[in-house]
């Protein structure tokens, strides 16, 4: 069994967002979330039933914008909502409009990734719209995404909406991409890699929410842990170059992941 010591004091420790006794694992990939402003993290996994080791990699911190007047005005920013590890905030996108309305989502990071992980709150249950993503290579163009929330419409299940990542994708800073936004914000003059997610027709449900968010990473080559080999690391949750969750599952069988984080002495988690 490796340990570690992680240098300096530890304020707030917790479980992230596991069952006791850890995550379930399988051999389909699991998106374990974090809470807002976890500085350290530690992964440990147990309970191997044929399972040889457990593959984990952690994934890059998303910014997720919604507008609704193609970006004219300041966007709806969803970013600690969709990854703050709680089921009492959304990302809503209930009557979202079609793209030519002005209406989509941009989801963007500072690494490429190859998809977006979304556990869908309030589901859609009308009409026949579908996704469509496009990512920045100096223009917008066609991730060919395949959508894992579409269930005969979008949004009507909890799925990864995924993509080859693109050779081509270049960051880019909203500024330049939407030069009249002109409200600065956090995020304005930062480049990263966008996609611009919108739907074929104006959604038509008014109770379409996400509890969450969260990037899959843009390689498959997971780190690989055997049982009760801890991984110790810090991190920077909630903000751009930080860590957004942890994707984790098995090479066979199945274990269990315990997740705990901790923040900075005398932080506290929000």
């Amino acid at each position: 069994m490796t340990t570690e010591t992680v240098a300096g004091q530890l304020g707030e420790f917790r479980a992230a967002s596991t069952a006791s006794g850890g995550t379930a694992l399988t051999t389909t990939a699991t998106y374990i979330q974090l809470p807002l402003k976890s500085n350290h993290i530690f992964i440990t996994p147990r309970n191997f039933s044929t399972a040889v080791v457990a593959r984990v990699i952690l994934n890059p911190w998303l910014v997720v914008l919604k507008t609704t007047d193609n970006m004219i005005t300041t966007p709806t920013d969803y970013s600690n909502a969709a990854q703050d590890a709680s089921t009492s905030t959304d990302v809503d996108v209930s009557v979202l409009g079609a793209l030519t309305d002005g209406d989509f989502l941009l989801v963007g990071s500072h690494l490429p990734f190859r998809g977006v992980y979304i556990d869908v709150d309030g589901t859609n249950a009308a009409g026949t719209a579908t996704l469509n993503v496009h990512y920045w290579n100096g223009a917008w163009a066609d991730a060919s995404d395949t959508d894992g929330t579409f269930s005969t419409m979008v949004f009507a299940q909890d799925g990864l909406v995924y993509w080859a990542v693109p050779a081509t994708w270049k960051p880019e800073s909203i500024v330049n991409l939407y030069p009249t936004m002109t409200t600065k914000t956090y995020y304005s003059d930062v480049p990263l890699y966008w996609t611009r997610w919108s739907v074929s027709v104006a959604l038509t449900d008014t109770a379409i929410t996400f509890n969450s968010m969260v990037a899959a990473n843009r390689s498959t080559a997971y780190g690989e842990l055997l049982s009760g080999q801890t991984l110790e690391e810090r991190i920077n949750h909630g903000e751009i170059g930080g860590i957004g969750c942890v994707e984790a599952l098995t090479d066979a069988g199945t274990a269990n992941l315990v997740v705990n984080v901790a923040t900075l002495r005398d932080g506290r988690f929000k």
